[in-house]
Order: structure tokens, then C-alpha cells, then sequence
């Protein structure tokens, strides 16, 4: 991420109170071991692995239909062994060996200087205070929000408790993700929304929703806002 892609940002946030972050593909760079991890299960099960692209056309949420997407029959394999298998090759295997976008620590301190800032993430709660912590930002955050299991089905329940236990007004409140169910969930809240979609879905699925997506280009320095 560039210098320009955190103005981008910060002139996208001027006007709000409360910054909610989604944390896997928007301010971690998890996108290949999340391919590497499902890969693994799909090899285990004698099912064509996927690549990045096909990848960011299928997932979403519920996982449980993103599964059945890449290829696996919920009617003969157990949806709660496959999503204990994903835990044990992405959480305890490869998750700390994934970092964060680049410009992430100094944008969040330059945000948390004059307001509030949230994580609303699909991963487990403990797991979510664990990465955070591993990678240094806990102090950034007033609150970080996770579920409370593996199956990682909507956000939209916590993101209603989180905006309770906050006291911001929706409207003061941006809600930044990468997918599709970010989107659905700042509707849900009544918050505005911004999309980047450089994490687990492509730009064409998230155009389709809003013109409000911001691309950035990591190797060429150089950041775009999509309208």
C-alpha cells in the first residue's frame, strides 16, 4: 500500500467517528494461505484444487456455501470436521506467517489520533485477539469484535452489538471490508461502507454492489478509486 492509497483513505474517513475494520483480506494479507489452506482440503478429498482467481469468484458467506462451491458435498463430508480442518492448516499452521497490508500500522495511527476505531471480523474471538496481539495493533483498536465459533456464518449479529456497545450513531460510523457480506453488513447497520478489493473476492463482484471500492496496486505504488 502506498502513501497515496492511506491518503485515499483518511479523506474517505474524514467525516466519521468510528472506523469499523474488517480484519482477514482488509488489513491482513491472508488471501494465498487462505487458498493454500482450502487447497490442502481439497487435495485430502480427491477434489481439484482452486487458484487466486477462481478463488476470489467463489468465496463468501456463509461458508458453508463457499465450501460447496470449490467442491465439496456437504451431503457426504461433515461441514463441522471440514471447518476444524480449515482451523488446524490456516489458524495454527499458517497464519502467522501472513502480514499485514503495507502503510497498515501508520494508517491506523494516524486514524486513532482523533477517532475511534473497531474490528468486526468472521474469525473465532480468541483467534482474533491472538493475531491481532501477534502482529502488534491490540492498541490501535477501542474494540475487536470476532464470533463465537469456527463456522464463521455473518457478522451482521455482532456488528449490531458492536454499534450498541460503542454508542456512535450509525451514520457517524464507515464500516471498511473486502467481500461482499462486508457490504451486507454496513446495510444491516445502517453504517456507510467502503470496499478494497485487493482481499478475497475480485473487483468485478464488488462494482456490482458499489461504485465505492477502492483498488490498490502494490507493486506500481500506485492506488485508484473506482467509480
Amino acid at each position: 500500500m502506498s502513501d497515496i492509497f492511506n491518503q485515499k483513505i483518511l479523506k474517505h474517513v474524514e467525516i466519521f467517528d468510528h472506523i469499523i475494520w474488517d480484519w482477514n483480506g482488509t488489513l491482513m494479507n491472508d488471501l494465498q494461505i487462505a487458498v493454500d489452506a482450502v487447497n490442502v482440503m481439497l487435495t485430502e478429498n480427491f477434489l481439484s484444487p482452486v487458484d487466486v482467481n477462481t478463488y476470489k469468484q467463489v468465496f463468501g458467506f456463509p461458508i458453508k456455501t463457499y465450501y460447496e462451491k470449490v467442491g465439496f458435498d456437504l451431503n457426504k463430508l461433515s461441514f463441522e470436521k471440514l471447518c476444524d480442518r480449515f482451523v488446524e492448516e490456516y489458524n495454527h499452521k499458517r497464519a502467522r506467517t501472513a502480514s499485514l497490508f503495507h502503510g497498515i500500522p501508520e494508517l491506523l495511527s494516524e486514524i486513532k489520533k482523533n477517532k475511534t476505531q473497531s474490528i468486526l471480523s468472521a474469525a473465532e474471538q480468541n483467534h482474533l485477539h491472538e493475531i491481532t496481539d501477534h502482529f502488534g495493533l491490540t492498541d490501535h483498536f477501542h474494540h475487536r469484535f470476532g464470533i463465537n465459533d469456527f463456522f464463521a456464518t455473518s457478522k451482521i449479529d455482532r456488528g449490531h452489538q458492536l454499534i450498541k456497545h460503542t454508542g456512535i450513531e450509525s451514520k457517524k460510523t464507515i464500516l471498511i471490508g473486502d467481500t461482499d457480506h462486508d457490504f451486507e453488513v454496513a446495510e444491516a447497520l445502517g453504517v456507510n461502507c467502503l470496499l478494497i478489493s485487493d482481499g478475497h473476492q475480485s473487483e468485478d463482484r464488488l462494482l456490482a454492489l458499489t461504485s465505492n471500492v477502492v483498488s490498490r496496486d502494490q507493486f506500481s505504488n500506485k492506488a485508484t478509486v473506482c467509480s
